[in-house]
């Protein structure tokens, strides 16, 4: 592409007020954009991130909330033990004493 392509593109794009693409073609449109980046064509990178600050983002509500709601239901969920009963020692401090004492060898 020579310059005066790439300002008649740019001046197009800027043109525009939303654009509408399916995420996969975003997606396809990113990777493409890194690699003009890449290869040092920065004119042709900054057409794609031009472009790609034209679409129109839309999410399902739907989806979105209901991944929203598993997180906060896993957040007020309380933490499961870390250790078990059988790890547990209690001791008394008379006996806490004594243990020490007997390892100590005194």
């Amino acid at each position: 592409m020579n310059w005066k392509d790439l300002a008649s593109a740019g001046k197009s794009i800027s043109k525009l007020d939303s654009l509408d693409l399916k995420e996969e073609t975003r997606d396809c449109m990113e990777a493409v954009m890194c690699a003009m980046a890449a290869s040092g064509k920065v004119q042709q990178m900054a057409l794609i991130a031009q472009t790609l600050e034209k679409v129109d983002v839309q999410t399902n509500i739907a989806e979105t909330l209901a991944e929203l709601n598993k997180t906060i239901a896993s957040m007020k969920q309380p933490e499961a033990r870390k250790e078990s009963v059988e790890d547990t020692v209690t001791l008394t401090k008379a006996q806490f004493e004594d243990l020490k004492a007997q390892l100590s060898g005194k």
